[in-house]
């Protein structure tokens, strides 16, 4: 069935979303069916391995166990593909409601299936009154915008004086024409009901044609081809790479190689996504053996705890969940996306700050959707993804002195933002770096060096980014910055401050650090100057003071804080209203 406008009216998105997410619940349980079964077939083969028969069960059993370790990944897919089309499908449905919204009230009317006309009155030209053709009769005459959605015809373009109905004398409500004003709106709705509908039956033709695809490949067991990894490259020449390969050599690498495709920025967020859910099933997999062990695997417990909230908290939510990367060495590494990166008009990426990791990944992550749900309402007619990036390892207590950790992010962040810019559709997004804490040096020190990609850089609770000023960052219209002020981070003494300790004692040191904090008397922070100072250059936006010095440095991203609207309204571009001219840290009150 071809998609109309009174189809795409209609439509209900939510219904595709709740397919997807069982399209998702049957990959997670089939991938549980697929451990089982191999669970069993090793206690089989402990029990029984000698003999034709045992060699002909385990070969079938393996078999299939194959052929249900590439199922999961596929079913995934579709709920995808069932997603993303949701979305688009509501995008649409926005602009239909705007467009249908501008011509209330107006002589612009559209049919109730997408016509567009202009709607006026006849008035007489003799006779009587309340006769045909007699004053009084009044009759509406709709002049159409003929030619399905978009064509507009001579007589309304230029206001000819003939009838929209072809009679002789104009179209007139006490005497006029159709103004000019009346036939360029009517020329506007129609061509963006037009656009509205193409856009719908492309998305709906793309998204069946894919399904079928995957129906497909279901009947040859989803099998893959082997193809080597790109040994090195830019991003971009990973994108180009990745669109030179066949389906079947995706499906194979998204299935034998899910740890390094899942970490390779320039491939398509969704390959990305699950490549590394394949990753974070077989972790946990591997986790509950290292519990169940004897003794356990120190620290596996913990993880585990982590790594299980991590997959429910992918699928929670009202927005798609993108798992970007994946390391759980270590203190670990994690990439959440919230909304498609590859498909929004707008991406922005948070770096978290100290004390980060992947088992404290909840309330990061957390941030990041405070931010795309305030963006999301603030701008519903653009699409917008946030990025939770804990791609580097964030220091702990007395390291966060150092630039090391910073020094160390730098490269890969310059990577990863270069990798949404390859592989994103339709046009360049917005990109837009968030940096609280530390997150806003490893920021500056990547900026600093001409290494990462971004249309505006923000900094929150910055201890400094490792520059004197924001056009070291070659952004200096597009650096922000907001730090309270009772943040922690105004009260820590800066390396000058430092020195002077071991010549005038702490005493001096304190009493410059409390003097900097509540009259700035010097902008000098631990790393630099304090990006929200004047003397740095950077457009400055309120944030309302936390209940202490701890609780304010984390505050920004709270629902009433005045920093979380300027931060949407700069992310998607509707900043003007966010910068304060002022440069103070005063918060905003009543409504912005």
């Amino acid at each position: 069935m071809t998609v109309s406008y009174a189809l795409l009216l209609a439509a209900d998105p939510a219904r595709w979303a709740e397919g997807a997410a069982a399209w998702r619940r049957l990959s997670r349980g089939l991938d549980d069916h697929h451990d089982d079964l191999a669970g069993q077939l090793a206690r089989q083969d402990q029990a029984w391995h000698g003999g034709t028969a045992a060699v002909a069960a385990r070969e079938s059993g393996s078999a299939l166990v194959r052929r249900l370790a590439t199922a999961p990944p596929a079913l995934l897919e579709v709920d995808q593909l069932l997603w993303r089309h949701a979305e688009r499908v509501r995008a649409l449905q926005r602009r239909l409601a705007e467009a249908l919204s501008a011509v209330r009230g107006t002589a612009v009317q559209v049919s109730a299936d997408g016509q567009v006309s202009i709607v006026v009155p006849d008035v007489p030209r003799g006779g009587p009154a309340g006769t045909p053709g007699g004053q009084g009769a009044v009759p509406e005459s709709p002049g159409q915008v003929p030619g399905g959605r978009g064509h507009v015809p001579a007589e309304f373009a230029g206001r000819a004086a003939a009838s929209p109905r072809g009679g002789a004398g104009p179209v007139s409500l006490s005497g006029r024409t159709p103004g000019a004003s009346e036939v360029a709106l009517a020329m506007q709705v129609s061509a963006e009901i037009e656009a509205v509908v193409r856009e719908a039956r492309a998305s709906d033709e793309e998204t069946a044609r894919r399904l079928i695809a995957l129906a497909k490949a279901a009947g040859q067991g989803w099998t893959g081809t082997a193809v080597s990894l790109p040994a090195r490259g830019t991003p971009a020449d990973v994108a180009r790479w990745w669109a030179g390969l066949t389906e079947a050599e995706r499906a194979w690498l998204v299935g034998a190689k899910p740890e390094e495709l899942g970490r390779l920025d320039g491939v398509p967020a969704a390959v990305r996504d699950r490549a590394n859910r394949e990753l974070l099933d077989r972790e946990l997999d591997r986790l509950r053996d290292a519990v169940a062990a004897h003794p356990p695997e120190p620290g596996a417990r913990q993880r585990l705890t982590a790594l299980t909230g991590l997959a429910e908290r992918l699928d929670q939510g009202p927005t798609r969940a993108y798992l970007l990367r994946l390391d759980p060495s270590g203190d670990g590494r994690l990439v959440v996306a919230l909304g498609d990166p590859d498909g929004s008009d707008n991406v922005a990426t948070y770096v978290p700050g100290v004390g980060a990791s992947l088992d404290r990944f909840a309330g990061e992550v957390d941030r990041a959707a405070a931010v795309q749900a305030r963006a999301s309402a603030l701008a519903p007619d653009a699409t917008t993804a946030t990025v939770m990036w804990l791609g580097y390892d964030p220091p702990d207590g007395v390291d966060a002195m150092s630039e090391r950790a910073a020094l160390a992010a730098r490269d890969d962040l310059g990577s990863f933002q270069t990798g949404l810019a390859a592989a994103h559709e339709d046009g360049p997004a917005r990109l837009s770096l968030i940096g609280h804490s530390y997150g806003s040096l490893a920021i500056g020190v990547a900026e600093r060096e001409g290494t990462v990609l971004a249309d505006e850089i923000v900094a929150l609770g910055s201890p400094g980014m490792g520059v004197d000023s924001a056009a070291d960052l070659g952004h200096a219209g597009h650096v922000w910055a907001s730090t309270t002020s009772n943040d922690i981070v105004l009260f820590a003494s800066s390396k000058g401050e430092l020195a002077l300790n071991a010549l005038g004692g702490p005493g001096f040191v304190l009493a410059g650090s409390a003097a900097d904090a509540v009259v700035r008397g010097n902008a000098d922070l631990w790393h630099g100057v304090d990006p929200s100072s004047e003397q740095f250059g950077a457009r400055v936006f309120a944030a309302a003071p936390g209940t202490d010095p701890f609780d304010a440095h984390a505050a920004y991203f709270h629902e009433d804080n005045p920093a979380l609207q300027s931060l949407a309204e700069i992310v998607t571009g509707e900043h003007e209203a966010a910068a304060d001219p002022r440069r103070d840290r005063r918060p905003v009150t009543g409504d912005r």
